[in-house]
Protein backbone atom coordinates (compact mmCIF):
# COMPACT_ATOMS: atom_id res chain seq x y z
CA UNK A 1 0.00 0.00 0.00
CA UNK A 2 2.68 2.05 0.51
CA UNK A 3 4.58 1.61 -2.26
CA UNK A 4 1.29 2.49 -3.87
CA UNK A 5 0.72 5.76 -2.71
CA UNK A 6 4.61 6.71 -2.98
CA UNK A 7 4.06 6.20 -7.14
CA UNK A 8 0.64 8.03 -6.94
CA UNK A 9 2.82 11.16 -4.87
CA UNK A 10 5.69 10.51 -7.60
CA UNK A 11 2.89 10.85 -10.82
CA UNK A 12 1.51 13.72 -9.48
CA UNK A 13 5.13 15.61 -9.23
CA UNK A 14 6.06 14.91 -12.79
CA UNK A 15 2.51 16.55 -14.04
CA UNK A 16 3.10 19.84 -12.10
CA UNK A 17 6.60 20.05 -13.45
CA UNK A 18 5.44 19.60 -17.32
CA UNK A 19 2.86 21.67 -16.52
CA UNK A 20 5.13 24.35 -15.46
CA UNK A 21 7.73 23.50 -18.06
CA UNK A 22 5.01 24.16 -20.77
CA UNK A 23 3.57 27.21 -20.01
CA UNK A 24 7.13 29.32 -19.15
CA UNK A 25 7.88 27.73 -23.19
CA UNK A 26 4.36 28.74 -24.56
CA UNK A 27 5.23 32.49 -23.01
CA UNK A 28 8.69 32.66 -24.07
CA UNK A 29 7.62 31.61 -27.79
CA UNK A 30 4.82 34.45 -27.58
CA UNK A 31 7.19 37.18 -26.49
CA UNK A 32 9.47 36.34 -28.95
CA UNK A 33 7.09 36.55 -32.00
CA UNK A 34 5.47 40.05 -30.37
CA UNK A 35 8.92 40.70 -30.49
CA UNK A 36 9.30 40.25 -34.24
CA UNK A 37 6.19 41.69 -35.02
CA UNK A 38 7.22 44.99 -33.18
CA UNK A 39 10.53 45.28 -34.84
CA UNK A 40 8.77 44.61 -38.43
CA UNK A 41 6.43 47.20 -37.63
CA UNK A 42 8.68 49.83 -36.82
CA UNK A 43 12.41 49.91 -38.74
CA UNK A 44 11.84 51.27 -42.17
CA UNK A 45 12.55 48.81 -44.98
CA UNK A 46 16.00 48.69 -46.63
CA UNK A 47 15.54 49.54 -50.37
CA UNK A 48 18.32 48.72 -53.07
CA UNK A 49 21.09 51.46 -53.34
CA UNK A 50 20.97 51.82 -57.23
CA UNK A 51 17.35 52.41 -58.00
CA UNK A 52 13.87 51.61 -56.66
CA UNK A 53 12.12 48.61 -55.53
CA UNK A 54 9.03 46.65 -57.14
CA UNK A 55 7.19 48.24 -54.07
CA UNK A 56 8.59 51.21 -54.49
CA UNK A 57 7.15 54.55 -55.59
CA UNK A 58 9.57 56.79 -57.64
CA UNK A 59 8.73 60.01 -55.70
CA UNK A 60 7.13 62.68 -57.90
CA UNK A 61 9.85 65.66 -59.07
CA UNK A 62 9.36 68.87 -57.37
CA UNK A 63 8.11 71.35 -59.85
CA UNK A 64 7.71 75.64 -59.75
CA UNK A 65 4.83 76.82 -57.99
CA UNK A 66 4.15 79.14 -61.11
CA UNK A 67 4.40 76.24 -63.59
CA UNK A 68 3.14 72.99 -61.06
CA UNK A 69 0.11 71.23 -61.42
CA UNK A 70 -1.52 70.77 -58.28
CA UNK A 71 -2.30 66.90 -57.09
CA UNK A 72 -4.58 66.02 -54.32
CA UNK A 73 -5.53 62.72 -52.62
CA UNK A 74 -8.49 62.08 -50.79
CA UNK A 75 -7.30 59.54 -47.92
CA UNK A 76 -10.84 59.38 -46.39
CA UNK A 77 -12.81 58.68 -49.21
CA UNK A 78 -9.77 56.46 -50.85
CA UNK A 79 -10.21 58.00 -54.15
CA UNK A 80 -7.41 58.22 -57.18
CA UNK A 81 -5.56 61.54 -57.55
CA UNK A 82 -7.09 64.13 -59.52
CA UNK A 83 -4.93 66.60 -60.68
CA UNK A 84 -6.23 70.02 -61.12
CA UNK A 85 -5.76 72.07 -64.39
CA UNK A 86 -2.40 75.00 -63.91
CA UNK A 87 -3.33 78.63 -62.86
CA UNK A 88 -3.72 81.19 -65.21
CA UNK A 89 -0.76 82.49 -64.76
CA UNK A 90 1.53 79.65 -65.52
CA UNK A 91 -0.26 78.86 -69.00
CA UNK A 92 1.86 78.18 -71.99
CA UNK A 93 0.75 79.68 -75.16
CA UNK A 94 2.37 79.68 -78.74
CA UNK A 95 0.01 82.69 -80.80
CA UNK A 96 0.50 82.44 -84.71
CA UNK A 97 -0.94 84.79 -86.94
CA UNK A 98 -0.87 85.76 -90.92
CA UNK A 99 -1.50 88.91 -92.64
CA UNK A 100 -2.33 89.55 -96.31
CA UNK A 101 -1.89 92.84 -96.80
CA UNK A 102 -2.19 95.29 -100.31
CA UNK A 103 -0.09 98.50 -100.50
CA UNK A 104 -0.16 100.99 -103.12
CA UNK A 105 3.91 102.21 -101.84
CA UNK A 106 5.84 99.06 -101.60
CA UNK A 107 8.97 100.52 -100.57
CA UNK A 108 7.60 102.51 -97.85
CA UNK A 109 5.83 99.90 -96.86
CA UNK A 110 8.66 97.73 -96.47
CA UNK A 111 10.56 100.78 -94.37
CA UNK A 112 7.78 100.85 -91.76
CA UNK A 113 7.52 97.45 -91.66
CA UNK A 114 10.75 96.93 -90.74
CA UNK A 115 11.22 99.34 -88.06
CA UNK A 116 7.79 98.63 -86.25
CA UNK A 117 9.47 95.11 -85.55
CA UNK A 118 12.07 96.22 -84.20
CA UNK A 119 10.46 98.98 -82.14
CA UNK A 120 8.24 96.23 -81.04
CA UNK A 121 11.57 93.61 -79.58
CA UNK A 122 11.39 91.32 -82.45
CA UNK A 123 13.25 90.22 -85.49
CA UNK A 124 12.85 88.98 -88.66
CA UNK A 125 13.16 85.28 -89.41
CA UNK A 126 13.28 85.20 -92.85
CA UNK A 127 12.09 87.15 -95.83
CA UNK A 128 11.83 87.45 -99.37
CA UNK A 129 10.71 89.90 -101.99
CA UNK A 130 9.53 88.85 -106.13
CA UNK A 131 8.86 91.81 -109.28
CA UNK A 132 9.77 94.79 -110.51
CA UNK A 133 8.80 98.37 -109.60
CA UNK A 134 8.57 98.85 -113.72
CA UNK A 135 5.43 97.08 -113.91
CA UNK A 136 4.30 98.02 -110.01
CA UNK A 137 3.66 94.21 -109.76
CA UNK A 138 6.71 93.85 -106.58
CA UNK A 139 5.42 91.33 -103.70
CA UNK A 140 7.27 90.11 -100.56
CA UNK A 141 6.67 87.75 -97.35
CA UNK A 142 8.28 87.83 -94.46
CA UNK A 143 8.00 85.69 -91.05
CA UNK A 144 8.00 87.92 -88.21
CA UNK A 145 9.21 86.99 -84.35
CA UNK A 146 8.00 89.39 -81.64
CA UNK A 147 7.39 89.35 -77.94
CA UNK A 148 4.69 87.19 -77.22
CA UNK A 149 2.83 90.25 -74.84
CA UNK A 150 3.07 92.66 -77.44
CA UNK A 151 1.83 90.26 -79.99
CA UNK A 152 -2.08 92.03 -80.61
CA UNK A 153 -0.32 95.59 -80.70
CA UNK A 154 2.26 94.42 -83.37
CA UNK A 155 -0.48 93.19 -85.58
CA UNK A 156 -2.77 96.62 -84.98
CA UNK A 157 0.22 98.18 -86.03
CA UNK A 158 1.46 96.72 -89.08
CA UNK A 159 -2.36 96.19 -90.06
CA UNK A 160 -2.50 100.42 -90.47
CA UNK A 161 0.44 100.44 -92.63
CA UNK A 162 -1.52 98.91 -95.43
CA UNK A 163 -5.01 97.69 -96.31
CA UNK A 164 -5.77 94.15 -94.80
CA UNK A 165 -7.18 91.66 -97.52
CA UNK A 166 -7.47 88.83 -94.90
CA UNK A 167 -5.95 87.82 -91.54
CA UNK A 168 -5.70 84.55 -89.37
CA UNK A 169 -4.79 84.15 -85.72
CA UNK A 170 -4.82 81.09 -84.00
CA UNK A 171 -3.43 79.65 -80.25
CA UNK A 172 -1.99 76.62 -79.01
CA UNK A 173 -2.10 75.87 -75.05
CA UNK A 174 0.98 74.06 -74.17
CA UNK A 175 1.01 73.96 -70.65
CA UNK A 176 0.32 70.52 -69.97
CA UNK A 177 3.15 69.20 -72.42
CA UNK A 178 5.42 71.91 -71.24
CA UNK A 179 4.98 70.86 -67.27
CA UNK A 180 5.36 67.01 -68.84
CA UNK A 181 8.71 67.90 -69.91
CA UNK A 182 9.88 69.52 -67.10
CA UNK A 183 9.18 67.26 -64.76
CA UNK A 184 10.83 64.38 -66.91
CA UNK A 185 13.60 66.14 -66.96
CA UNK A 186 13.96 66.53 -63.63
CA UNK A 187 13.29 63.14 -62.83
CA UNK A 188 15.94 62.06 -65.16
CA UNK A 189 18.49 64.13 -63.76
CA UNK A 190 17.58 62.83 -60.40
CA UNK A 191 18.51 59.06 -61.93
CA UNK A 192 21.58 60.80 -63.50
CA UNK A 193 22.67 61.62 -59.99
CA UNK A 194 22.09 58.24 -58.62
CA UNK A 195 23.99 56.53 -61.54
CA UNK A 196 27.02 59.04 -60.55
CA UNK A 197 27.10 57.77 -56.95
CA UNK A 198 26.73 54.26 -57.86
CA UNK A 199 29.97 54.69 -60.16
CA UNK A 200 32.02 56.20 -57.48
CA UNK A 201 31.55 52.96 -55.20
CA UNK A 202 31.68 50.71 -58.30
CA UNK A 203 34.81 48.49 -57.82
CA UNK A 204 34.74 46.08 -61.15
CA UNK A 205 35.25 46.95 -64.11
CA UNK A 206 32.18 45.41 -65.63
CA UNK A 207 30.05 47.44 -62.78
CA UNK A 208 31.89 50.45 -64.19
CA UNK A 209 31.06 49.62 -67.48
CA UNK A 210 27.10 48.53 -66.81
CA UNK A 211 27.04 51.91 -65.04
CA UNK A 212 28.57 54.06 -68.23
CA UNK A 213 25.77 52.50 -70.37
CA UNK A 214 22.94 53.42 -68.53
CA UNK A 215 24.48 57.06 -68.01
CA UNK A 216 24.66 57.51 -71.77
CA UNK A 217 21.23 56.70 -71.84
CA UNK A 218 20.23 58.92 -69.64
CA UNK A 219 22.04 61.46 -70.80
CA UNK A 220 20.47 61.03 -74.39
CA UNK A 221 17.35 61.72 -73.10
CA UNK A 222 17.96 64.40 -71.22
CA UNK A 223 19.26 66.10 -74.72
CA UNK A 224 16.37 65.04 -76.03
CA UNK A 225 13.52 66.57 -73.33
CA UNK A 226 16.00 69.88 -73.09
CA UNK A 227 15.55 70.48 -76.80
CA UNK A 228 11.96 70.23 -76.48
CA UNK A 229 11.57 72.48 -73.96
CA UNK A 230 13.69 74.80 -75.23
CA UNK A 231 11.96 74.75 -78.32
CA UNK A 232 8.47 75.18 -76.45
CA UNK A 233 10.50 78.42 -74.50
CA UNK A 234 11.16 79.86 -77.43
CA UNK A 235 7.80 79.56 -79.43
CA UNK A 236 6.27 80.64 -76.00
CA UNK A 237 8.03 83.60 -75.47
CA UNK A 238 7.98 84.56 -79.63
CA UNK A 239 4.91 84.84 -81.29
CA UNK A 240 5.02 84.28 -85.30
CA UNK A 241 3.39 86.45 -87.77
CA UNK A 242 3.50 85.55 -91.08
CA UNK A 243 3.05 88.83 -93.63
CA UNK A 244 2.31 88.54 -96.80
CA UNK A 245 2.46 91.89 -98.97
CA UNK A 246 1.58 93.09 -102.48
CA UNK A 247 2.04 96.41 -104.70
CA UNK A 248 -1.27 97.49 -106.16
CA UNK A 249 -2.04 100.46 -108.05
CA UNK A 250 -5.56 100.42 -106.86
CA UNK A 251 -6.58 98.91 -103.30
CA UNK A 252 -9.34 96.32 -103.03
CA UNK A 253 -12.75 98.46 -101.92
CA UNK A 254 -14.95 96.79 -99.05
CA UNK A 255 -17.22 94.34 -99.80
CA UNK A 256 -20.42 95.84 -100.95
CA UNK A 257 -23.82 95.65 -99.13
CA UNK A 258 -26.38 96.35 -101.28
CA UNK A 259 -27.13 95.29 -104.69
CA UNK A 260 -26.62 98.92 -106.03
CA UNK A 261 -23.31 99.35 -104.33
CA UNK A 262 -22.55 95.52 -105.72
CA UNK A 263 -23.28 97.40 -109.28
CA UNK A 264 -21.62 99.89 -108.75
CA UNK A 265 -18.32 98.24 -107.57
CA UNK A 266 -18.95 96.22 -110.43
CA UNK A 267 -19.23 98.94 -113.22
CA UNK A 268 -15.97 100.45 -111.62
CA UNK A 269 -13.99 97.39 -111.34
CA UNK A 270 -14.75 96.97 -115.36
CA UNK A 271 -14.36 100.58 -116.16
CA UNK A 272 -11.23 100.04 -114.27
CA UNK A 273 -9.75 97.17 -115.85
CA UNK A 274 -10.66 98.21 -119.38
CA UNK A 275 -8.63 101.50 -118.97
CA UNK A 276 -5.56 99.09 -117.24
CA UNK A 277 -6.15 97.20 -120.72
CA UNK A 278 -5.41 99.89 -123.18
CA UNK A 279 -2.75 101.67 -120.59
CA UNK A 280 -1.13 98.25 -121.31
CA UNK A 281 -1.74 97.48 -124.74
CA UNK A 282 -0.33 101.63 -125.37
CA UNK A 283 2.42 100.87 -123.36
CA UNK A 284 3.31 97.80 -124.95
CA UNK A 285 3.39 99.29 -128.29
CA UNK A 286 5.63 102.50 -127.02
CA UNK A 287 7.85 99.67 -125.42
CA UNK A 288 8.38 97.93 -128.79
CA UNK A 289 8.78 100.09 -130.61
CA UNK A 290 12.35 99.51 -131.93
CA UNK A 291 11.45 95.84 -132.91
CA UNK A 292 8.23 97.07 -134.88
CA UNK A 293 10.71 99.70 -136.58
CA UNK A 294 13.24 96.91 -137.57
CA UNK A 295 10.21 94.40 -138.30
CA UNK A 296 8.92 97.17 -140.48
CA UNK A 297 12.26 97.80 -142.22
CA UNK A 298 12.47 93.64 -143.25
CA UNK A 299 8.97 94.38 -144.77
CA UNK A 300 9.99 96.98 -146.33
CA UNK A 301 12.68 95.13 -148.09
CA UNK A 302 10.58 92.63 -148.79
CA UNK A 303 8.39 94.54 -150.02
CA UNK A 304 10.75 96.35 -152.56
CA UNK A 305 12.59 93.10 -153.49
CA UNK A 306 8.99 91.60 -154.99
CA UNK A 307 8.48 94.57 -156.87
CA UNK A 308 11.82 94.96 -158.25
CA UNK A 309 11.35 91.03 -159.51
CA UNK A 310 7.57 92.05 -160.59
CA UNK A 311 8.85 94.85 -163.27
CA UNK A 312 11.57 92.69 -163.89
CA UNK A 313 9.70 90.06 -165.02
CA UNK A 314 7.07 92.23 -166.49
CA UNK A 315 9.97 93.72 -169.19
CA UNK A 316 10.55 90.59 -169.86
CA UNK A 317 7.23 89.40 -170.53
CA UNK A 318 6.20 92.54 -172.74
CA UNK A 319 9.95 92.50 -174.70
CA UNK A 320 9.01 89.26 -175.48
CA UNK A 321 5.54 89.74 -177.06
CA UNK A 322 7.14 92.67 -178.82
CA UNK A 323 9.39 90.42 -180.48
CA UNK A 324 6.87 87.63 -181.19
CA UNK A 325 4.91 90.66 -182.95
CA UNK A 326 7.72 91.67 -184.81
CA UNK A 327 8.43 88.05 -186.16
CA UNK A 328 4.74 87.78 -186.84
CA UNK A 329 4.69 90.94 -189.34
CA UNK A 330 7.66 90.20 -191.19
CA UNK A 331 7.03 86.25 -191.78
CA UNK A 332 3.67 86.63 -191.54
CA UNK A 333 2.57 88.15 -195.38
CA UNK A 334 5.02 85.74 -196.94
CA UNK A 335 3.69 83.04 -196.03
CA UNK A 336 0.37 83.97 -196.81
CA UNK A 337 1.28 84.65 -200.45
CA UNK A 338 2.58 81.40 -200.90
Amino acid sequence: MKRITAMFIALITVAVLLAGCGSEVSGGFSAAKDSADLAFQTEAPVYPENGYGWYDEMPAPDVEDEEAVDAEYDYNAGAAPSVTAPKETARKIIKNGSLSIETLEFDVFIRELEKCVADFGGYVENSSQYGSATYSSRSASYTVRVPYEKYDEFVSNVGELGTVTSSDHSIDDVTLQYVDIEARLKALETERDSFMDLMSKAETVDEILQIQSYLTDVNYEIESYTSQLNTLKNLVSYSTVNISVSEVQRVTPAEPKTVWERISSNLSNNLYNIGVGFTDLFVAIISSLPYLLILAIIVIIIVVIVLICVKSSRKKQKKMMDEMAKAYQQNGPTEGNK
